[in-house]
């Protein structure tokens, strides 16, 4: 049977296994990981600038915000290489999307002309769009079906 609920405990299953660079995510949890931190940026965001610690979106307090930002980031690597594991695909897949980001983080895009940032957003686009494909089902090279129950999950493991 599978398991097709969008609950709380879903929604933070990457933030429960940040470094698991093993095995393989649903696309469930995949998109509970981008709205519980969109919601969690948001909300701290909001209460910065309410606070008076932030005076406008555009100013936020030192780096408060980049560190946020990185922290929430941090599941998503390896979320990235389990979810194309869960479509029986290398984790090596998912490198354009790390370097990308680390790229932009440290400043790297200002110094690329336009014609290699726009290159370098559609790869990121392209390969984004991956992660949503949808997985192979059963057991695949990487691990059982996690959309089963953990029961049968265990089962298909054996």
């Amino acid at each position: 049977m599978y398991e097709n609920s969008f609950t709380l405990k879903n929604m933070l299953a990457a933030y429960r296994k940040p470094l698991q660079f093993k095995g393989r995510s649903t696309r469930t949890e995949l998109l509970g990981y981008f709205i519980m931190s969109w919601l969690i940026s948001t909300v701290i965001g909001w209460l910065a600038i309410g606070s008076g610690l932030a005076l406008s979106v555009d100013q936020p307090p030192l780096m408060t915000f980049d560190i946020l930002n990185f922290v929430l980031w941090l599941p998503f690597p390896a979320l990235a290489v389990r979810r194309f594991h869960d479509q029986d695909k290398p984790g090596w897949w998912a490198t354009p999307l790390i370097l990308s980001t680390v790229i932009s983080w440290i400043g790297g895009f200002s110094i690329l002309n336009q014609p290699a940032r726009i290159f370098l957003s559609l790869i990121y686009l392209a390969v984004f769009i991956l992660l949503f494909l949808k997985p192979t089902d059963g057991t695949n090279g990487f691990g059982p079906n996690p959309r089963l129950d953990p029961d049968e999950a265990e089962l298909a493991a054996e």
